[in-house]
């Protein structure tokens, strides 16, 4: 059977499908399997032993040109099955007349805007990852009840080792802090940030490594207050650097973004602090022992599914409200947590 998997941003997303790649892979072990997905995400499937095929999709490329690559390589193959989880019209167009079955996944709209516009919110939500395998729902009808998967060379021998570690900050200890996101109203303000390292420095005796992208350095280059404790290395890994980095942490903070995908993949502890974005949105961290950090009586939240450029109020309530306090308070909780948690 060939089976192609379309995910083609971001790279949350694309570490979201890792679920759904190795039910694929364990009821089809036989199976040559496609993805479809941006370049400059594909490092995160590098090493993922499920997939036969990256087929990248270049953003700078003219799209005229790029559907000229694509179909290229296309016409070398169909597929019996195409798997389309990101569901726009570039994906449509790549699947036209290239399988036998095509399943799509269901964007929610009607869902999302429930809940940005009536505020909705749901005691029970479903995980995106869940969320992706029921897309597929004739082939893959079960769980494996394990969490997603980002693969680095450190995974020899096509084993993977990620394993869960009990948070211990009683002696030298490492702390992960990503305070950044793609748009502002996800991302954590500098004040909170430093005051939040400052309460750790204070209360434990541990390392802080503020960690991102290239574009997030210099927002955090003023959140190193003491330069021999606190350390930014934002833009000094790939994705997975990030991973195998964050594999000798014993925590993350972090704002709604990436990392909290890497850091599930890996099964290192999180907060997550969210503002104007929710749980329910589905995006929340997958079977990892984890804290959420928000601000439920901000009644404007959420105002965005993906975030915002500024706040529409001009308030920032959902981040400004939330304290340091509330940040350790969730770390401590995860200290406390048993470990089958």
């Amino acid at each position: 059977m060939k089976i192609l998997v379309i995910r083609i941003s971001s790279l949350g997303d694309v570490i979201l499908t890792t679920f759904t790649l190795r039910l694929i892979w364990q009821k089809f072990p036989n199976a040559h399997i496609g993805f479809l997905v941006s370049t400059e995400y594909a490092p995160a499937l590098h090493f993922n032993p499920y997939i036969q095929n990256i087929i990248e999709y270049d953003k700078n490329l003219p799209f005229s040109k790029h559907i000229r690559n694509t179909l290229s390589i296309y016409s070398q193959s169909h597929y019996d099955v195409i798997l389309d989880l990101q569901n726009n019209l570039r994906s449509r167009i790549y699947t036209i007349g290239k399988a036998k079955k095509i399943h799509r996944f269901d964007k929610r709209r009607l869902y999302k805007l429930s809940l940005v516009y009536l505020n909705k919110r749901q005691p029970y939500f479903e995980y995106i990852p869940i969320l992706y395998k029921n897309s597929f729902p004739e082939l893959i009808n079960f769980d494996d009840g394990l969490g997603l998967e980002l693969w680095t060379t450190n995974d020899k021998n096509g084993v993977y080792k990620p394993f869960y570690r009990q948070p211990k900050l009683r002696n030298v200890a490492r702390v992960a802090i990503a305070p950044g996101a793609k748009h502002f109203t996800k991302r954590l303000p500098q004040k909170l940030v430093i005051q939040t390292i400052e309460q750790f420095l204070e209360k434990f005796n541990t390392e802080i490594f503020l960690i991102g992208g290239k574009s997030d350095a210099s927002y955090c280059s003023e959140m190193v207050i003491d330069s021999t404790r606190v350390f930014n290395i934002c833009g000094e890994f790939d994705v997975t650097g990030t991973a195998a980095f964050l594999d000798e942490c014993d925590v993350v903070v972090s704002a709604d973004s990436a990392v909290v995908h890497i850091a599930s993949a890996r099964q290192i502890p999180i907060v997550v602090v969210y503002g104007s974005t929710v749980p329910e949105f589905g995006f929340a961290p997958f079977r990892v022992p984890h804290e959420i950090v928000e601000m439920n009586d901000v009644s404007c939240r959420p105002c965005s599914h993906i975030g915002r450029s500024k706040c529409p109020l001009q308030h920032f309530n959902c981040m400004e409200k939330i304290t340091s306090q509330k940040i350790l308070e969730a770390v401590n909780n995860l200290i406390t947590k048993p470990k089958s948690a």
